[in-house]
């Protein structure tokens, strides 16, 4: 197995140093070993140490409500964990050996040490470090985007409505004011998926987010809920102009023809309801505009 100054000089952070600064790294780092799922740091807990993976795969975790998104997946030669030198910042992710791991660790304490003895030395890391930290932040930022965007229409999907749902409520209950919810529903649209096949139905379904996008106001914020369900946010909006803002976007999608070879009729019901006049709550809003959606489509029967 290659000596630890041998592994460091493999390691970016590590590159712009001299042989003997890798060799005073080196005395100072630890070597550590890592079964499979266990973890080497957990969200939340006090930065101590940086990681250098020599062996195995781990992956970066974060927990978002319902599910856990892997941020990214790192192998031997790259590092983990460095904002723990700089800061005493609790960690931002979860980082957990797919597969047994084997490290370098360096110590907060050691580094800090080096830095006051070998100032040139602390300089150098510090100016990959920084470049290493900004890189990550553009990656995050880029991939809590796609969690809360659904990929076929461009709208922010269920898990984003659920969240500014709950934020507008609780802005209604503490301000006042209003805001409405529209539900848009494509009426038997698994049918005409299964007849006409799903590239057609995904076709038609990223046209109606399309719709939704251009014929709202700049304020409204629409989603797609589900399959064939769409949801309209209108902040500061009362019940008569929500039912009419709905009406009018049924009928559009109805009326208009969906860009694709085959024959397509959609047949579109919409449904609207405002808080606080029906509902004080996200979850009983949904419902109420659920049932009115319900009777909607009765009536188009």
């Amino acid at each position: 197995m290659p000596s630890p100054p041998d592994l460091l000089s493999r390691v970016p952070l590590f590159a712009a140093l001299e042989p003997e600064d890798l060799a005073r790294i080196a005395r100072v780092t630890q070597q550590r070993a890592f079964a499979e799922g266990e973890d080497i740091f957990q969200i939340g807990e006090p930065g101590r140490c940086l990681y250098i993976l020599t062996s195995g795969a781990v992956q970066i975790l974060h927990p978002n409500r319902p599910a856990t998104f892997q941020l990214a997946r790192i192998g031997p030669g790259e590092f983990i964990g460095e904002m723990a030198l700089l800061n005493d910042s609790p960690r931002s992710a979860t980082a957990r050996a797919a597969e047994p791991v084997e490290a370098l660790v360096l110590d907060k304490v050691e580094f800090r040490q080096l830095v006051l003895e070998q100032p040139e030395v602390g300089l150098k890391l510090l100016e990959v470090l920084s470049k290493r930290i900004r890189a990550a932040d553009e990656q995050i930022s880029g991939l809590s985007s796609q969690a809360v965007r659904d990929s076929l229409t461009g709208l922010l999907n269920r898990l984003a409505f659920e969240e500014r749902m709950e934020e507008e409520s609780a802005r209604v209950r503490r301000y006042g004011g209003s805001f409405s919810l529209i539900l848009v529903d494509l009426d038997d649209f698994t049918s005409l998926n299964e007849a006409l096949g799903h590239d057609v139905g995904d076709a038609i379904l990223g046209w109606v987010g399309r719709l939704l996008s251009e014929h709202t106001r700049a304020s409204d914020v629409p989603f797609r809920y589900e399959e064939d369900v769409f949801t309209v946010l209108c902040p500061w909006t009362p019940a008569d102009v929500a039912g009419t803002v709905a009406g009018r976007l049924a009928a559009l999608i109805g009326e208009a023809r969906p860009p694709v070879a085959a024959e397509v009729s959609l047949s579109v019901a919409a449904a609207s309801a405002t808080c606080p006049v029906h509902a004080r709550e996200g979850k009983a809003l949904y419902h109420y505009a659920e049932r009115a959606l319900l009777a909607a489509k009765v009536r188009i029967d």
